[in-house]
Parts: C-alpha cells; sequence; structure tokens
C-alpha cells in the first residue's frame, strides 16, 4: 500500500513537472526569438507562477490562494530591482556576476518584505514606489543595439529551462502545506522565468541585448503584478479558479495597452 501511494505521489509529481515545462519552455522559447520587446511582452506573462497557482488551487481553499497571492503581490517588488540590477550590470560585468547580484539583490529583497505584515493597499504603494524607480533608472534602456548577434541555439537550451521550472513548481506546489500561503506565494513568484531566460540570453547574445530584453520585460510586467493583486481580491469572493481568470484578463488588457502603446509612437514617430 505504502508503496502504491508512493508511486502514485512520484507519478503526480512528474506530471506537473512535464506540463509546466511544456507551457513555460514553449513561452520562453517564443520571448528569446521574438525580439527585445515581443520577448519582454512574452516573458512577463505568468509563465511559471500561473501554472503553479493552478496546482497549488486543486489543493488549496480559496482563502489560501487570496494569502499567497497577496504575499507574492509584495515580493514581485524583488523582481522590479531583479530586472534593474540585470539590465544595469549586464552590459558591464561578466554573465555570472550580472545574474548572481541580481539573484542576491531578489533574495535580500524577499528576506526584508517578507517579515513585514502586509496589506492589499501597503503592497501596491510598494510597487508603485519601487517599480518608478526601477523605469527611471532604465529609461532608453530597451531598444536593442545595432548589430546584436542572435546566437544558435544549443542542444541543452530547452532541456534546461525545463528542468529549472518544472523543479521550482513542483517543490511549491509539493512542499505548500508545510510551507504555509506565506512561503508558498514567495517561491511562486520566484524570478526563475528570468533567471533562466537570463542566463541563456548573457551567454549567447550578450550584456546588451539582454539589457534591452529586460528592460523591455520591466516594462510589460505590471500586468503580472495586478494580476497577482487582483486574485488576491477576487479568490475570496468569487473562488481561485474564476478569479484566476479574471486575473489573467487583467493580465492581457496590460498587454494590449502596452502593444497600443508601442504602435502610436511608431504612428506619430512615422508622420
Amino acid at each position: 500500500m505504502l508503496a502504491m501511494i508512493a508511486a502514485s505521489f512520484w507519478a503526480g509529481l512528474a506530471l506537473k513537472a512535464a506540463l509546466t515545462a511544456t507551457v513555460v519552455v514553449g513561452a520562453l522559447a517564443a520571448a528569446e526569438a521574438a525580439g527585445p520587446f515581443w520577448g519582454g511582452l512574452i516573458a512577463s506573462f505568468p509563465i511559471s507562477a500561473g501554472p503553479a497557482y493552478v496546482l497549488l488551487a486543486l489543493q488549496h481553499g480559496r482563502d489560501f490562494i487570496a494569502a499567497s497571492a497577496l504575499e507574492s503581490f509584495a515580493i514581485n517588488t524583488g523582481t522590479w530591482l531583479f530586472l534593474l540590477v540585470l539590465i544595469r550590470l549586464a552590459p558591464r560585468v561578466r554573465w555570472g556576476w550580472a545574474l548572481g547580484s541580481a539573484l542576491g539583490t531578489w533574495i535580500l529583497a524577499a528576506v526584508t518584505i517578507q517579515a513585514i505584515p502586509w496589506t492589499a493597499w501597503g503592497a501596491l504603494a510598494l510597487n508603485i514606489a519601487v517599480l518608478g524607480g526601477a523605469l527611471a533608472m532604465t529609461r532608453g534602456r530597451a531598444a536593442l543595439p545595432a548589430g546584436a548577434p542572435r546566437g544558435l541555439r544549443r542542444w541543452f537550451d530547452l532541456p534546461l529551462r525545463a528542468v529549472l521550472v518544472a523543479g521550482l513548481v513542483t517543490t511549491v506546489v509539493s512542499l505548500s502545506r508545510v510551507l504555509g500561503p506565506s512561503f508558498t506565494g514567495i517561491g511562486a513568484v520566484f524570478p526563475i522565468a528570468f533567471s533562466s531566460l537570463g542566463f541563456l540570453a548573457l551567454t549567447r547574445l550578450g550584456g546588451a541585448a539582454t539589457a534591452a530584453l529586460m528592460a523591455s520585460a520591466m516594462r510589460a510586467l505590471p500586468g503580472f503584478a495586478l494580476a497577482l493583486l487582483t486574485l488576491h481580491l477576487a479568490a475570496p469572493r468569487v473562488g481561485s479558479f474564476p478569479a484566476m481568470g479574471v486575473a489573467l484578463g487583467v493580465n492581457v488588457v496590460w498587454a494590449l495597452g502596452v502593444l497600443g502603446q508601442r504602435w502610436r509612437a511608431r504612428a506619430i514617430a512615422a508622420a
């Protein structure tokens, strides 16, 4: 009996990993091929946190999901700082220092932020303040440098992405009953997608192109932040899965707004 339970447990984990890896690998491959603007827009969608929350909703009630989403929303501030550090350092230092510094900044921010009991309004104010500063410090970095290399795909690129993202999501979901909603929310927004994309872009395309990609992502990422806030507010009222549908809609609307602004800017420039 114990052997059957263990086999079922590991089979479930393998299935979760495979499904998540399929979604994330496809999204990141498209982001890499589409260029800085389109790549950043695609990478800003919840391609790792989304599947994690879907799997969490299968195990937990709406209150757990709402509490986790609030923690994720507050901790998402660390992602702005992660991107800021990577954008600033990628063209200047070796890729290991740039990526390591960005991850270290995220961890430090997460440790600091999780120690504070957040409300929705407080987390919103924090996100706005940090995002405003990060945007001001990365203005003009979203343009791809002329003649930037595109690099050749290596055989391990897609398997690496799959292992990184699927491993994180599987771990977070499997340990969520032990971690509780707060630490589950932190783990769900760990920037594994940006880390894996950043590693591959830094080592294949160079620092300048990576900075442009991440700067584009920063301008599209508020849609994800608003989606987390929406999930926190809506889950207790309409249930976890309807709330996730509404949250995804918020993310899509923001992305369409960013796209519309780009088209408008191009039309004005061409006039």
